[in-house]
């Protein structure tokens, strides 16, 4: 049976603030604090778990954090691949979030890999991993010795026909394409970096996508923020547009929206039904308090009130 795997090279725990507004040089009053889980691999594991697929969470962690961000996700039902080393403190980030969901992300540099920590960890991967089954490279890599990480790590499964899902950007993702990935998601500034132009119009990012066919990228979707997305198939290029919501925070939700992507494609969704959960999950965990998770019940109700056209 088709396996699932997520990667976060850098894992965090979140602590969110909770504030009414924030004031420079002055005392701020929190209404609210919460802990949770950080990285976007680690957010997309416990989504998919939401959504009832099983699945396996590979990483790198370190020390007393690194035993928290474990227990984290085996208490939300994940099966842990982690390589966990005593030395040093895994990251802790801190987000700040205001009435009206503003969101500020301070964000730690967490501990720096070697390269001979990449390697043995390609190898445990590959000690784990089957011909065929899906794996999900996201997030941040700072910590790593090189920005091609992701690369290095899609060459050394090249012969294993993986589907590979990548949220990834900058040059990193110039060169993973290259590798021909299953599904990757820019947002609009990072397909502008990607094809070397502004793009300012919804035209504009049509014909982009439409450019990068050369590649022979399966799925490509565009996140827009607040204003949806733009996803481009074989049956396709489609316009979504997300129901209106009482917005929280922003933290998680591409990480939501890809979860969802990954949900359909496995299961074999139709296109407008995998764009339309997708959407809802986003949406529905833009309305929790939390960096990850949401209301599944909510998220259903807000698929109806998902907008999808094909525009191309």
């Amino acid at each position: 049976m088709t396996q699932i795997h997520t990667v976060t090279l850098n894992p965090a725990v979140d602590q969110i603030l909770y504030l009414n507004h924030f004031h420079s040089e002055v005392t701020n009053r929190l209404t609210g604090t919460v802990r949770g889980l950080g990285g976007k691999g680690t957010h997309v594991s416990i989504n998919l778990k939401q959504l009832g697929l099983d699945n396996t969470a590979f990483g790198i962690v370190h020390g007393n954090t690194g035993s928290e961000i474990i227990r984290m996700l085996e208490n939300n039902g994940i099966q842990v691949h982690f390589q966990h080393f005593s030395d040093h403190e895994s990251r802790t980030n801190y987000l700040l979030i205001e009435d009206g969901g503003i969101c500020t992300c301070l964000s730690s540099q967490g501990v720096s890999l070697s390269e001979e920590n990449i390697s043995d960890f390609i190898i445990y991967m590959k000690q784990h991993i089957d011909d065929g089954d899906y794996l999900i490279l996201s997030g941040d890599a700072s910590n790593c010795p090189n920005a091609f990480v992701y690369n290095t790590i899609m060459k050394a499964f090249r012969d294993s026909n993986l589907k590979i899902f990548l949220d990834a950007s900058g040059e990193t993702l110039k060169q993973c394409i290259l590798e021909k990935p299953f599904l990757i998601k820019p947002n609009q500034d990072e397909l502008s970096y990607l094809c070397g132009k502004e793009l300012k119009t919804e035209k504009d990012i049509l014909q982009a996508l439409q450019s990068l066919d050369v590649y022979e990228i399966p799925i490509i979707a565009v996140s827009l923020g607040g204003s949806g997305s733009m996803v481009r198939s074989r049956y396709g290029t489609f316009r979504i547009k997300p129901p209106k919501v009482q917005v929280c925070n922003t933290i998680g939700c591409g990480d939501s929206f890809l979860s969802g992507l990954i949900f359909g494609v496995y299961q074999g969704l139709s296109t407008e039904d995998t764009l339309r959960l997708a959407t809802a999950v986003s949406a529905a965990t833009a309305e929790s308090k939390l960096s990850v998770g949401y209301d599944a019940g909510r998220a259903d109700e807000l698929k109806k009130n998902v907008f999808i056209e094909r525009i191309d």
